[in-house]
């Protein structure tokens, strides 16, 4: 997997923009309702918006996902977390 990190530290997204890269991204609130959160983001799904600001949601990566293991080096029959 290959972390693209030539977007910056200060790129913002807003609510409908695909995710370039997945990780944990700092999410603001146009209204007071919630503070700073943190939210999960997949690479090519799209950021969620938010229906009690009616300016929307910002969004800025604060830490690039790390893959912890890969599909294709599981065994044939199977594996678990158990």
């Amino acid at each position: 997997m290959e972390i693209n990190l030539s977007m910056g530290l200060f790129n913002m997204f807003k609510p409908g923009d695909l995710v370039p890269t997945s990780g944990v991204y700092a999410t603001w609130h146009s209204t007071p309702h919630a503070l700073i959160e943190h939210t999960i983001c997949l690479e090519g799904q799209r950021f969620p918006g938010c229906r009690l600001c009616p300016l929307g949601v910002m969004y800025r990566l604060e830490k690039p996902g790390v893959p912890i293991f890969s599909t294709t080096n599981l065994p044939e029959q199977g594996f678990s977390a158990c």
